[in-house]
């Protein structure tokens, strides 16, 4: 089988950091956090970890939310 995984894509704007990723099950799943104030002096690259690291917070809220219902 092909691997058509991809890594997660990452979009920064002065307001938003967004963070899409695509599963092993072919699904799109997007992120849109609010930019924190204070990284609009670091470098991109560290803007987008710190996205990276936000999204996955945010998911495991999001999986914990929803296997809760």
């Amino acid at each position: 089988m092909t691997d058509l995984s991809l890594p997660p894509s990452v979009t920064v704007s002065p307001t938003i950091v967004g963070v899409s990723v695509l599963t092993d099950d072919g699904v799109t799943v997007q992120v849109s956090l609010p930019r924190p104030r204070g990284l609009h002096d670091l470098p991109i690259e560290e803007v987008a970890d710190r996205a990276r690291r936000m999204a996955q917070d945010a998911l495991r809220a999001a999986a914990t939310s929803l296997g809760s219902t």
